[in-house]
């Protein structure tokens, strides 16, 4: 925790981490592989106790940095790349020194073999001309009809694209000019 100066093992999400093995908190670790790219890679615990470096601050200047020594949890299922996983510090000490930019570089040569995927572009379907409005003839209204399903009626009104039918059996119903007519659900009589 923080990028210049030296750095404090009992403030923040250092002292977070450091007693994370009693103070109940679960760690997460994400890691930075490209500025803005971040790499999941599950729940962590400490290995041993942290310790000292020196690295190169934000600034360029030397400051003191706290090294957490960490593995995956035992129920971890993420899998790491082989070349950023370690069996202990000698193995880290021997080889982890330049790993960052041994994975910067590999992960550079999968970008370039990467073959874009194409981009599908949905075809443009104009929108169909809407239905002229139908007019009813003012004319219908007073006529006798009969309807499939209700029988008998009068035409009391024209409402819109609606008719209004006073029919004998069920009543005052209102419907679909158009729709009755395609459908021959309406008879003149």
């Amino acid at each position: 925790m923080g990028k210049s100066g030296d750095q404090d093992l009992y403030w923040s999400q250092n002292a977070t981490l450091a007693e994370s093995g009693f103070n109940g908190v679960d760690v997460h670790l994400f890691e930075v592989m490209d500025a803005g790219e971040y790499v999941y890679c599950g729940r962590i615990e400490l290995v041993s106790k942290p310790y000292t470096d020196v690295q190169p601050g934000e600034d360029g200047d030397d400051r003191k940095v706290w090294m957490f020594p960490i593995r995956p949890v035992p129920d971890n299922d993420v899998k790491k790349p082989q070349m950023l996983v370690f069996k202990d510090m000698a193995d880290y000490e021997s080889r982890g020194k330049n790993v960052d930019a041994e994975y910067a570089k590999m992960m550079s040569a999968v970008t370039k073999r990467r073959v874009k995927k194409p981009v599908f572009v949905a075809p443009i379907v104009p929108k169909p001309e809407p239905k002229p409005q139908i007019e009813i003839p003012t004319d219908i209204v007073g006529r006798q009809v009969n309807h499939k399903a209700f029988g008998l009626g009068k035409i009391t009104a024209i409402e819109g694209t609606s008719v209004v039918v006073q029919f004998d059996k069920v009543g005052l119903k209102k419907m679909g000019y158009e729709f009755c007519l395609e459908n021959k659900l309406l008879e003149f009589i």
